[in-house]
């Protein structure tokens, strides 16, 4: 019987055998039949049956657009299935080669395909605090249930005087109207324009003190503070204030007397230049009275802006975010605009923050703001293509992050590539090349998606814009998130002011709004005047001011220490209880912080203790549960390759995985996934391949130890995940066993090799199970990459399967009894690593045969696999791997092997193959004659076991197995071997081997900047070059540039030159193997030629180029022909100048060996071809 393979893969195939056996058969009983009839007559048969025997289920193709499906696997009992294979091919982009986003994608990630099974349940332990308290670790928190405060100590100025000379004070404004002061806190700007400053005859130099009205009672203004610039407009918009303009004048607390006249003496007298305007800044906080203190006033317009009405933003404390109405986003592509105005808490920053985060449909990343994360650095991350989002960073100092109010702007325009961020309306970072469109799907606003991530500080005028503002737009109106009488108000999609201080809703002032429902409390916070930034708006009249001019006598500035109220934010506490397997809020409770707190100054330096009573405590605790979901198991940890340059040819590269164990889920409907991030890196083309038949060992179920997870370091050392399980052995069962695949993630848990363990406690014993999850890459079959792709990583290889451990752990435990099965790791913590765990049990039937011995692989030769290209192509001693599947041992195998329609050889094998091991084998040929005749059968290498211990094997199904292959080129000539080294001494070494393996020339430990050269003057045959680089870094590696860079070849001497024709790429990592075949004898000649001739490649695919040199025919004929003599191509050529220079276009032909005939003046001159 024959089993079906797909064309571009090598598998199990009965067709070598039973070609040999049926062939016998038709001998024995018709003498007149030929061998080639015979077995030309069994392949059809062998066609004929393979449907039987062979399921093939096609999932993901190149051209999925997605890699989640739900498919249909053939609904086969375990029992009845020999063997599972996925086919797991691989292919760049449209089969391109580029960088970025060309070809292969750029950068290496986890590509892990699992297997969602709904009808089993998976669970994991979960861990979830009673009380959820942002910003809050510690296990005890005091509160208050009344509004609490705390305090830092603030300097001010007292201006202490006797009198001023000279004095002149110069009013500006008469009395018309009132201008109130608190009793909210205020911050005012007042204009005064230089005409009315000359028009009172107010000279240039000092300006000692203002003095103002008051009309009617006095009070206590705390903590006012009049700042000072020059200002060149005649009108006061807000659009032309310097932010970094300002000039302190005046700092202390003040005290208001009824109907005086309230002079203030400067600290630090204002010089006037005489022809600029003035503009004041008066900033004051919440009065001590209820009542307003009135100034006495003139009414005018465009000279003052202001908010006396007290401030209010949005506090933030790592809190849940809000989602945002996704019905106005749908427009955002090209350009948009990010602004708001934000306030870090001092205490909580630097950490790792979120103020907006938005994702399209396949939840891809497109618009993100880290303000700052937890190195300090600034984010802007904006458009994704699926293969990754524009980014642009920048380091902020601790000022941009905390304790002040700033005003940022993050733009993009992805047709012009730009990115940028503005502070205050300052351009601080710009990126060019981002041009990845922008798709927004779902958006959170102060946090990320999954609440996980959030902001700490205050937050006010949270605006959206479908449009790259400009600078000149954004100063502007800084002060005021945008209206109307905005020149891109059309663009505004989102205004949130956040300084409302309404509950159960975050209101959007712009068109169409979508104001955002909220459940938990929102925590407004009130702002100091100075601070204030929100609720600006224009005001009718200003205070009649009189500017004071003079000398002042004994002026005494007295520095005083005052202490300001801070008020406390409201905190809302989240209490947890399980219901239902879930973590439930039970209550939210609204608390404000007590207990004792820490009175800092302004330069944050310790200064006392407030200790403000607590109401109660909340004393916090885990509530530990199982968490469930749907079945998921991992069939394959696979990390894709660098891209960068990389080719995979035009057909992919194809892996071929024992997925058997999996046969209890690979049944009926079940969701197939690539997740983890690489799933788009590569074009993928996956099939499961069903082999029937009777197997060695039912596999009666499979299920997850753990769920799969990815988890910390310091989490798995302390048990708080991948706890001890217990599970109960299957009763049906005889065998079991355990799989594990592991990979380690970030800097540490990457590249640091450490130790893990598995530990089992059954009713037959118990046993620790240590392992490195340890990878050595420098042998990764793809190879060269565009990274660090020969560095030895943790469990896994850029490109390559991750490495799984098997342990056999039915010693430990009877069926149908508890086992406690607990994974680990050993040693101290390691920071900045994580981990990818797979933890697997799979439970056995007994052994169906006592005797089975099955090839699982053909090592070499063999073209389809990328597990072996470093092996391949080979005209060396063919390599196979054979497993003893059955319960016995096995001492000896008995393996025949070739070509279909050649020679047939065989091999005894004695030695030690226990149940359930594998062994490589090396098959012994004598003499190239092996590979003759490959071109008939599509250069097919089959063998098969023949007898296991002497005997026939109970299982034979499994005793075959073919693989194709490519030719090795073909010198007919005596090459010669060049290799030049790098930098580094002693790190190379290279052996030249017969094809029996035996060492014809070994050199080691080459010194530095050194040219080898071996001529290689042999007898015809198979050789092969083993290249070895010690540090596995290969002759060049971009990583060391210090190392230099060497070379190696294979050269032709062409007089006194060698002329390469084999270049090997100097980037091979730990090394690399060539074969090759010399055959100077493949030229014959019938009389003795004048001339002589090449033909090139050799190895040929679509041409031959044809070189004759010394014919002295006017005309030569070349013919081609097969080894069944039959002529594929001929052709005549004239000869020019005794010289031919000439391309064969080569016809479709089969792969195999031809005859390359010139006839000239009845002279046959013949060479070998080989067609790949």
């Amino acid at each position: 019987m024959c089993i079906e393979f797909p064309d571009n893969i090598s598998g199990n195939s009965l067709v070598f055998k039973g070609m040999v056996t049926f062939t016998m058969k038709i001998k024995n009983m018709f003498k007149s039949y030929s061998i080639k009839a015979a077995l030309y007559t069994l392949f059809i048969f062998c066609i004929q049956l393979r449907a039987q025997d062979t399921i093939t289920l096609q999932t993901l193709t190149w051209d999925s657009a997605g890699r989640s499906y739900w498919y249909n696997f053939p609904d086969i009992p375990a029992d009845q299935i020999e063997r599972i294979n996925m086919i797991y091919n691989m292919r760049c982009h449209n089969a391109a080669v580029g960088n970025g986003n060309v070809g292969c994608y750029e950068w290496d990630y986890s590509c892990n395909t699992f297997i969602t099974d709904t009808f089993r349940t998976d669970s994991i332990q979960a861990i979830h605090k009673k009380y959820i308290i942002p910003g809050i670790t510690e296990n005890e928190y005091n509160y208050s249930n009344k509004k609490t405060s705390n305090c830092v100590s603030v300097k001010q100025k007292d201006a202490q005087y006797s009198n001023i000379n000279n004095e002149k004070i110069f009013t500006i404004g008469a009395t018309n109207s009132a201008f109130t002061i608190g009793p909210s806190a205020g911050r005012l700007y007042l204009l005064y324009r230089a005409d009315e400053l000359k028009g009172m005859n107010l000279t240039a130099g000092n300006i000692v003190g203002l003095q103002l009205k008051v009309n009617g009672s006095g009070g206590e203004v705390p903590f006012l503070k009049i700042r000072a610039q020059s200002y060149v407009a005649v009108t006061l918009n807000g659009k032309d204030i310097n932010p970094a303009g300002w000039k302190e004048i005046f700092f202390s607390n003040t005290s208001f007397k009824n109907d005086e006249n309230h002079k203030f003496i400067f600290h630090t007298p204002y010089s006037w230049n005489g022809s600029s305007s003035i503009l004041l800044e008066i900033s004051y906080n919440n009065v001590t009275q209820a009542q307003a203190i009135t100034l006495a006033a003139t009414s005018i317009n465009d000279v003052s802006i202001g908010n006396n009405n007290g401030f209010v933003s949005l506090y933030k404390y790592g809190s849940k975010g809000y989602p945002i109405d996704k019905n106005k986003m749908a427009n955002i592509k090209d350009e948009v605009t990010v602004a708001f105005w934000v306030k870090g808490d001092s205490i909580a920053l630097p950490a790792n923050t979120v103020l907006i985060d938005g994702v399209n449909d396949k939840n891809q990343r497109q618009l993100n703001v880290h303000l700052p994360w937890g190195n300090g650095s600034m984010y802007w991350d904006c458009g994704n293509d699926g293969s990754g989002f524009d980014r642009i960073e920048k380091a902020a100092n601790i000022k941009e992050i905390e304790g002040q109010w700033i005003h940022w702007a993050f733009t993009k325009n992805s047709i012009t590539g730009i990115m940028n961020i503005y502070k205050n309306g300052s351009l601080w970072l710009t990126g060019t090349g981002k041009t990845k469109k922008i798709q927004v799907d779902r958006m959170n606003l102060l946090s990320s998606l999954d609440n996980s991530l959030s902001y700490f500080g205050s937050v006010s005028q949270f605006s959206i814009w479908e449009k790259e503002l400009d600078s000149v737009s954004i100063k502007n109106w800084m002060y005021s998130g945008g209206d109307k009488t905005h020149n891109y108000y059309n663009s505004l999609r989102y205004y949130f002011p956040l300084n409302d201080n309404v509950q159960g809703k975050i209101v959007d002032e712009s068109e169409n709004p979508s104001s955002i429902i909220t459940d938990a409390p929102l925590n407004w916070s009130e702002e100091q005047g100075r601070f204030g930034i929100s609720g600006m708006n224009k005001l009718s009249n200003r205070p009649v001011s009189g500017f004071i001019q003079g000398v002042v006598n004994g002026l005494n500035i007295v520095e005083v220490d005052k202490l300001e109220e801070i008020p406390n934010p409201a905190i809302n506490v989240e209490e947890y209880e399980i219901l239902n397997a879930r973590a439930e809020i039970k209550k939210i409770h609204t608390v404000y912080p007590a207990g004792d707190f820490i009175i800092f100054n302004e330069n944050g330096e310790f200064v006392d203790i407030k200790i403000i009573p607590h109401d109660g405590t909340f004393i916090n605790e885990d509530l530990k549960y199982q968490r469930y979901a749907p079945g998921k198991y991992e069939l394959l940890s696979l990390v894709t390759p660098y891209g960068n340059g990389l080719d995979l040819g035009k057909e992919g590269k194809t892996f071929v995985f024992d997925v058997t164990d999996y046969a209890p889920i690979l049944r009926g409907n079940k969701r197939l996934s690539i997740e983890l991030g690489g799933e788009n890196q590569e074009e993928l083309n996956i099939q499961f391949q069903y082999i029937k038949g009777k197997p060695s060992r039912v596999v009666n179920n499979i299920q997850n130890v753990y769920m799969f997870q990815r988890q910390g370091f310091a989490n798995i050392l302390s048990n708080t995940v991948f706890e001890p399980r217990k599970l109960k052995l299957d009763k049906e069962s005889k065998f079991f066993k355990l799989r594990t695949t592991i990979t380690g993630h970030e800097q540490n848990g990457e590249f640091t090799n450490r130790s893990h363990f598995i530990k089992v406690d059954g009713n037959k014993g118990n046993k620790k199970f240590d392992f490195n999850v340890w990878k050595e890459c420098g042998n990764n079959p793809i190879y060269p990459q565009g990274g660090t792709w020969i560095f030895d990583r943790a469990g896994w290889c850029p490109g390559a399967a991750s490495d799984t451990y098997f342990h056999d752990i039915t010693d430990l435990a009877a069926p149908d009894s508890d086992v406690i099965i607990d994974y680990g790791l050993n040693g101290q913590n390691l920071t900045s690593a994580n981990y990818l765990v797979a933890c697997q049990l799979v439970s056995y039937s007994d052994f169906n045969y006592s005797i089975d011995a099955g090839i699982e692989n053909i090592i070499r030769p063999n073209s389809t696999r990328v597990e072996f290209e470093r092996f391949n192509p080979s005209c060396s001693r063919p390599s196979i791997q054979i497993k003893n599947f059955g319960k016995n041992e096995i001492s000896s195998l008995l393996i025949k092997y070739g070509m279909p329609g050649g020679v047939v050889l065989e091999y005894l094998w004695t030695g030690r193959l226990l149940s359930l091991s594998t062994i490589s084998i090396d098959l012994p040929i004598a003499d190239g004659k092996i590979w003759e005749g490959a071109q008939m059968n599509g250069n097919t290498f089959q063998a098969y076991i023949d007898k296991v211990n002497d005997q026939i094997d109970e299982n034979p199904r499994n005793n075959n197995f073919s693989s194709k292959f490519n030719f090795v080129r073909s010198f007919d000539f005596d090459p010669v071997f060049e290799i030049r080294t790098n930098n580094v001494a002693g790190d190379n070494s290279y052996r030249i081997k017969d094809g029996s393996g035996k060492i014809l020339i070994e050199k080691k430990n080459l010194s530095a900047n050194s040219t080898t050269q071996e001529n290689l003057i042999f007898p015809n045959g198979c050789y092969t070059i083993e290249v070895d680089d010690r540090a596995n870094d290969g002759l060049s590696f971009w990583f060391y540039p210090n190392f230099g860079s060497g070379s190696s070849s294979i050269k032709r001497k062409q007089n006194t030159t060698l002329v390469p024709v084999q270049t090997f790429k100097a980037d091979f990592g730990a090394g690399y193997q060539y074969d090759f075949i010399i055959n100077k004898a493949n030229a014959t000649t019938s009389n003795q030629a004048s001339y002589s001739w090449s033909a090139t490649p050799n190895p040929a695919s679509d041409h031959i180029i044809l070189e004759i040199q010394g014919l002295s025919s006017q005309f030569v004929t070349v013919a081609l022909t097969g080894i069944d003599g039959r002529i594929v191509l001929r052709k005549r050529i004239i000869n020019v100048e005794n010289k031919i220079h000439e391309k064969l276009e080569l016809p479709q032909l089969q792969s195999g060996m031809y005859s390359l005939q010139i006839i000239s003046n009845g002279n046959v001159s013949t060479k070998k071809v080989f067609i790949d």
